[in-house]
């Protein structure tokens, strides 16, 4: 009998060019829900491995594969589709809490339903953020802004989260409150972080050398 296949992301010899040595490039098969850290010193290129993972940058080496699929410059808008990219500044995209979290279904960029208002405070009670709707985002603390993008990649539905230092500005409460939410979706996370309690609890982990940038 044929083992299947169980791997839904694979990374082989992936860089970005600003690794100090070939043995930071990455090469890693994730299966869902899965999660892979990448730690490593300031200045080393983890911002720009993930950076190269969500298309957002040319590889210097290397492939990634999706359920199987290579990922190519025909099939990038695809790709961006899968996957919730979580820069370490979180984009609010919107003058209210509410307008943020709408964000992706103003710009048309997903497919399922728009969440209900009712459900939208739901995630935010979820995740301990104190406000209405309505409240503006130029208000929120950048902890807050924080988990609101979280709170938004909730609501998109989407299999893979790529997070680049998602506890920067959290406290010990939050960021254990983030790591037990996420532990309990069924999501596919690859993070960037020097937060070792964090890194710690991913089920894999990526160290990357010496800075070279």
């Amino acid at each position: 009998m044929i083992e299947q296949r169980t791997e839904i992301f694979v990374a082989k010899q992936l860089g970005s060019g600003f690794e100090a040595t070939q043995a930071s490039r990455l090469t890693v098969s994730l299966q869902a829900r899965q999660h892979l850290a990448i730690s490593g010193p300031s200045g080393c290129g983890k911002s720009s491995m993930l950076q190269v993972i969500a298309g957002l940058r040319p590889p210097s080496c290397g492939d990634i594969y999706w359920q199987q699929t290579s990922i190519t410059e025909q099939n990038l808008s695809w790709w961006r589709q899968q996957f919730c990219y979580l820069p370490q500044q979180a984009v609010m995209g919107g003058d209210t809490i509410l307008q943020a979290l709408m964000l992706p279904w103003q710009l048309k960029a997903l497919a399922v339903p728009e969440p209900t208002h009712e459900r939208c405070q739901r995630v935010l009670d979820t995740l301990g953020i104190p406000h209405s709707l309505e409240q503006p985002t130029n208000k929120l603390s950048g902890g807050e802004k924080q988990r609101l993008a979280i709170a938004r990649a909730l609501l998109m539905e989407r299999p893979l989260w790529l997070m680049d230092e998602p506890t920067s500005a959290l406290d010990a409460t939050s960021r254990d409150k983030v790591i037990a939410l996420i532990a309990k979706q069924a999501l596919t996370v690859i993070s960037v972080s020097h937060d070792p309690v964090w890194v710690g609890s991913a089920l894999l982990q990526h160290q990357m050398g010496g800075a070279n940038e």
